[in-house]
């Protein structure tokens, strides 16, 4: 892997782990015509801020390198630099075999300067990605934090960086055999390209890498991605590829061959004739080729042939050295070999000094397989033997290592397991893997059951945080059965594990509930720890279905029993529980005692603040409770503290799964409180870590959030887009906020009657959501219903919203049941009733610390006193709340308060929110200023109404400025200026 020369000639082009000599095939890429068009539509589409992907799908053999390679070639023709690498399929247990191969030149000579210019943080954890980088040597690696998707974003951040000096391509073939941990890079930049001119390109066989698949297909709908899915040459295609060939002998060719070029290629090189021995490899082949494979081997004298065979168990590509040790022969031996294998085309160089790669990886395959199985054993103990001489870290010896240990090697199993921990934060699916291989080389006696447990345990949780709860529930039911009743303790916490992944991660808590009830009956009550630690796990449950009443109560057993037993982490765990479920239960009881609630949120924050850090790490789960009772009633300065605590404690203890869930809280409460830069970011970076985890649950709560956030910056668009997400992600379930955030998002974009739609799926204020949100949903009811005249119905919602918080009436949920009341006050009227309503929820907003709605209501006062005909009171009503919303950079809510001013005269600007210097795209700087404008309000998701009446502009005026916009930015669609602007830049409301 390296980066291309653009001034090079064109000719033999070398990847790095990824060879391809193009001069030599060029004239032999036949009947893609179609391909190669598209490949160059994707060249043509990269502009700054705009990256594109390229996947190509199709069956061993079909062209996919081949067309990649010629990517290549294009992309620099084009003055790009090109990385490559390919997955290797016998190396799949590797954590970040791919990336390695195609990023580690990236540390030597000139390069090296580019990449030091990445923060600390990202060459931190790209140090651990890359051990060997010499220019690394001074940057210690990150902390095994768990968070896989760090990684991906500092991987994401390096072709940024690269891609600021000149275009680049980054193409990965075989990705069906990609490593778990380079698949979840992979699965981020496809999701989150990166922002600058990349093309990524992918090859991989057909229905084979199905999570790759489906986020390409993802991408292609987002219009950032060109899916091609490679058939079998035209008949006609063939007298091109192979000339020399008579029109007979190629029509049985394309016959055998089913038109893939390169079965055909094999079956030509073998001169049409068949052979025997290869049939009982290589499962999919044509029986021929599998024979003319076999035939092309069997040519070979024995000491080539073993060389060759040693090669396979070294690697692809592999070192000469290692290949030699492998095969058990001298290094003369093998370069003699070498010589031949060469000759015989059947490996070729790569670009590193002493590394070759076999011609295909099906010829690998072959060798592999049709070598002896005990030889296959001693070879690649061999080569762990050398690894290990050579003082590879146990993940590098881990992969030869479990394919030669016998049964009762514990040295072996010491060494799985080391590999396993080491991996387990950025590839807990590889670590699963070789715990389960520690697991079946450990003896069976009774000394080693302890041992077993542990691996099991810990097997199961690598299952967890890789994504994959089914397995681990399923592992921990075995661990279950095998431990014997008077193991009390060990057996408890399995029953709370268990319970957790039945509840939370599959959505079966009837399973859970019936679980834990066994296991309480077994116990009785002579085990109070035991019992308590059981009691709260059911108490959990019952929130998790919405039982509040129950929960709280169970909750409250389990605070006492753990007191009893002296455990203040349990305790506190069941105390965050009970106030969470105290105030959940204000969502159907306003007559509940809103002190008690209080006090119970206030007695679990101080368990909870005096359990040092090391106690607290043991049931970090516990703060996400405390921070909803906090948040969810309105508490966000002290919401937002526990977050930061239980991010602090989460990365300081390598608990990766929970790191991201209070990164998406601390997003959620800054948002409230004004602060827009860390609570993008932050709901950006849960996302991001939850599409690589594999985490639902905090993909919908950052959708919402993110679906929250482009509301109120006006990108109607993006809004409707993470509203759908979230309500793909967890369906319709009591807790889903996806109808009232996309309800918003359609009546946002002038869709009432699909607003009205979205609350109908959900329930018009669902009975499952948190207090706050309750609240929300009745406010954003309100708006439909008086939206589609239907005031008295929104009168209706406007009594009840009361009870929906809970009888609060501080703060954010003061200022929330404000704007309702004035906004139906005002449909009926009585405007100076309105005004003064909404200026009483500003107030309420303000000592809430929750500026957003303080603001908003500022503009439905303003509105109502313009009704009320006090005009100059509306102005300065008016200009108070844009500044206010400006500077929560809440530019969406903030242009209903320029409305407002703009119907009574006056003439303010929005500040337009892209720059040609923001942006660093010189393009911008063509337009006028109108345009500017335009495609500033393009780019924030503004349809060309919303423009128009926002500009006062006809839509025939506004369609028109778009036109030249497209046409000076040389951009196919608007979705190229949403891509274009990303990278904001506010500036000051111009008053």
């Amino acid at each position: 892997m390296l980066l291309v020369d653009p001034k090079a000639p064109r000719g033999p082009l070398r990847g790095g782990e990824l060879v391809w000599v193009v001069a030599e095939v060029a004239s032999l890429l036949v009947g893609r015509r179609a391909e190669l068009a598209a490949l160059e539509r994707a060249l043509d589409e990269l502009s700054p801020g705009a990256a594109r992907v390229v996947g190509l799908w199709g069956e061993p053999g079909i062209g996919k390198s081949r067309l990649l390679s010629e990517l290549a070639v294009r992309a620099r023709e084009r003055g790009m630099g090109v990385l490559a690498g390919r997955a290797a399929e016998l190396e799949r247990d590797l954590p970040f075999a791919l990336l390695t191969g195609a990023l580690e030149p990236l540390v030597r000579g000139e390069m090296s300067r580019s990449v030091r210019g990445l923060e600390r943080g990202q060459l931190r954890e790209l140090a651990g990605v890359l051990p060997a980088a010499e220019w690394l040597a001074d940057v210690e690696a990150a902390p095994a934090s768990g968070e896989r998707h760090r990684t991906a974003r500092a991987v994401r951040g390096l072709l940024e960086r690269l891609a600021s000096d000149r275009p680049l391509a980054l193409l990965f073939d075989d990705v069906q055999w990609a490593d778990p941990a380079s698949r979840d890079v992979l699965a981020l930049l496809l999701h989150r390209p990166p922002r600058g001119e990349v093309l990524l390109g992918l090859a991989a066989r057909s229905r084979r890498a199905p999570e790759l698949g489906a986020a390409l297909a993802a991408a292609e709908r987002d219009g950032t991605a060109i899916v091609l899915e490679l058939g079998p040459l035209a008949l006609e295609a063939v007298e091109e590829l192979l000339p020399e060939v008579g029109s007979a002998a190629r029509e049985r060719l394309y016959r055998e061959s089913g038109g893939n070029p390169f079965y055909l290629e094999e079956l030509a090189r073998a001169g049409g004739r068949g052979g025997d021995g290869a049939g009982r490899t290589l499962p999919g082949v044509p029986r021929l080729v599998r024979a003319a494979l076999a035939r092309e081997l069997g040519a070979l004298a024995s000491g080539p042939r073993r060389v060759l065979e040693g090669a396979a168990v070294a690697g692809d590509p592999f070192e000469l050295e290692l290949a030699a040790v492998a095969s058990d022969v001298e290094e003369g031996v093998a370069l003699t070999a070498l010589d031949e294998l060469l000759s015989a085309d059947l490996v070729r160089p790569t670009d590193q000094p002493r590394r070759f790669r076999f011609r295909h990886p099906l010829v690998r395959r072959a060798v592999y397989e049709t070598s002896g199985g005990g030889w296959r054993l001693a070879a690649h103990a061999r080569a762990a033997a050398e690894l290990a001489t050579r003082g590879a870290t146990p993940a590098q010896r881990a992969h030869h290592v479990e394919r030669a240990a016998r049964l009762g090697d514990l040295a072996a199993v010491e060494l799985l397991v080391a590999a396993a921990e080491e991996a387990a934060p950025v590839a807990p699916a590889t670590a699963a893997g070789w715990y389960e291989a520690a697991l079946r080389l450990l003896p069976d006696g009774p000394e080693h059951g302890p041992r077993r447990f542990r691996l099991l345990g810990a097997q199961g949780w690598t299952l967890v945080w890789a994504g994959r709860p089914v397995e681990a529930r399923d592992l921990f039911r075995r661990v279950l059965t095998l431990l014997p009743p008077e193991t009390g303790g060990e057996r408890v916490a399995t029953v709370e594990v268990l319970a957790d992944l039945e509840a939370l991660w599959l959505d079966n808590p009837e399973e859970a509930r019936l679980l834990l009830q066994r296991e309480r009956t077994r116990l009785g009550d002579a085990a109070p720890h035991p019992s308590a630690t059981l009691t709260f796990a059911m108490a959990r449950e019952r929130a998790v279905c919405g039982d509040h009443d129950a929960a709280e109560a169970l909750g409250e057993q389990a605070r006492l029993g753990a007191r009893a037993a002296g455990d203040r982490a349990l305790e506190a765990a069941a105390a965050a529980t009970v106030a969470d479920a105290a105030h959940c239960r204000l969502r159907r009881q306003d007559s509940y005692a809103l002190d008690a609630v209080d006090a119970k949120i206030a007695e679990a924050g101080a368990l909870v603040d005096a359990l040092p850090d090391e106690q607290l790490a043991g049931r970090l789960q516990l703060l996400v409770w405390l921070y909803t009772s906090r948040y969810f009633t309105g508490g966000f300065p002290a919401a937002r503290e526990t977050a930061e605590r239980g991010l602090l404690v989460a990365r300081a203890t390598g608990q990766g799964l929970l790191a991201p869930v209070f990164v998406g809280c601390r997003g959620m409460v800054d948002w409230e409180m004004g602060r827009p830069g860390t609570a993008e970011e932050d709901s950006e970076e849960a996302l991001e870590s939850a599409l690589v985890s594999g985490n639902t649950h905090l993909a919908f709560w950052a959708a919402v959030i993110l679906g929250r956030i482009a509301l109120g910056r006006g990108r109607i668009e993006a809004a409707l887009a993470h509203g759908q997400a979230a309500w793909d992600y967890v369906g319709v379930v009591p807790y889903s906020q996806a109808g009232f955030i996309l309800a918003d998002a359609r009546l946002a974009a002038g869709d009432p009657h699909g607003a009205a739609a979205a609350l109908e799926a959900f329930g018009w204020v669902n009975p499952g959501l948190w207090t706050l949100d309750r609240l929300r949903a009745a406010e954003v009811a309100v708006r439909v219903l008086l939206g589609l005249g239907r005031v008295q119905e929104a009168a209706e919602v406007a009594r009840r919203a009361p009870a929906e918080g809970g009888g609060r009436r501080r703060g954010v949920f003061g200022a929330i049941l404000a704007w309702i009341d004035a906004s139906v006050l005002l449909a009926r009227g009585a405007a100076a009733e309105a005004a003064r309503t909404a200026l009483d929820g500003a107030a309420a907003g303000e000592s809430g610390f929750a500026p957003l709605w303080a603001a908003r209501c500022r503009t439905l006062a303003g509105e109502a006193l313009v009704a009320a005909d006090r005009v100059d009171e509306a102005r300065a009503e008016l200009r108070r709340s844009a500044a206010q919303l400006e500077a929560c950079e809440a530019w969406g809510y903030r242009d209903a308060a320029l409305r407002v001013l703009r119907r009574l005269g006056e003439r303010p600007r929005a500040a337009a929110r892209r720059t040609a210097e923001g942006t660093g795209d010189d393009r911008l700087a063509g337009l006028t200023p109108r345009e500017r404008e335009v495609a500033a309000l393009v780019g924030d998701g503004h349809t060309n109404a919303q423009i128009a009446a926002q500009l006062h502009l006809s839509e025939r005026t506004v369609e028109k400025h778009v036109s030249s916009v497209l046409g000076k930015l040389g951009l196919p669609s608007r979705t190229g200026v949403v891509r274009l602007l990303r990278d904001e830049t506010p500036r000051s409301l111009a008053r």
